[in-house]
């Protein structure tokens, strides 16, 4: 499996899918920079807030259908002709886009935290730290789903999913109905870690939303979602390439 990934890192050297994974990144620290200048304990709260509220969901949008293009413009050879099955090579896809999320969540945690001794935050470092982990686990599950959206449907419709979700997710979260929507539930775990809440507002002390019970049982939900979505993204391409 590791051949695999390693694979599909060459194969996005020096692609447009591999300069996103720095460049959303550093749109976030200038995006910050600029809405938040003169203000107090505000840079590092608006960068991870547009981060993981909707540049990372657009950055992972973007390169999945970049990934999904780059195969179908060849028709899948690489895929056809190794005798390695299909399901396992697809796998290798979805586990080197996962290092890509968890490679950019660190860019942000340094750009943030960095930005936030310089200008003043009111994020805890440690929960910064684990939320690179907690969010990069909390957004498996939309990589098969974006994957699938990419090959059946094309970029516009993927796009209007992702955005779709990706509101649904910032009013759901506040709310006791978070567990319900897979995109609601990373936005709530990360409230006690960085103590912002998902429309951008530093959470106050005595916030319910502060509460850290919720961030194990969202882990644990998040994989369900994953495992669940993985299973059926890479059972609908196995039947469709035997076609």
């Amino acid at each position: 499996m590791l051949s695999i990934v390693r694979a599909e890192y060459l194969k996005t050297r020096k692609s447009m899918g591999q300069v996103l994974t720095w460049a959303f990144p550093m749109i976030v620290f200038a995006l910050a920079f600029v809405l938040t200048l003169g203000m107090t304990n505000a840079y590092a709260e608006s960068v991870w807030n547009w981060w993981y509220t909707l540049l990372l969901p657009g950055m992972l949008a973007i390169t999945c259908y970049l990934s999904i293009m780059r195969e179908k413009k060849t028709r899948y050879y690489h895929l056809m002709t190794l005798s390695t099955g299909k399901r396992k090579l697809m796998l290798g896809k979805i586990i080197y886009m996962g290092c890509v999320i968890l490679v950019s969540n660190m860019m942000i945690f340094v750009g943030a935290s960095f930005g936030g001794f310089l200008l003043t935050t009111c994020v805890p470092f440690g929960g910064a730290a684990i939320a690179i982990l907690v969010l990069t686990i909390s957004q498996l599950w939309e990589i098969p789903l974006l994957l699938f959206l990419s090959e059946r449907f094309g970029m516009i419709v993927e796009l209007l999913v992702c955005l779709f979700l990706t509101d649904g997710g910032i009013i759901i979260a506040p709310t006791g109905k978070w567990y319900f929507l897979a995109s609601a539930i990373p936005m709530r775990i990360l409230c006690p870690l960085l103590h912002i809440l998902p429309n951008g507002i530093r959470a106050e002390e005595g916030d319910p939303l502060l509460d850290a019970g919720v961030v194990f049982p969202g882990i644990c939900l998040s994989m369900m979602w994953f495992i669940f979505a993985m299973i059926l993204f890479l059972n609908w391409f196995d039947k469709r390439e035997g076609k």
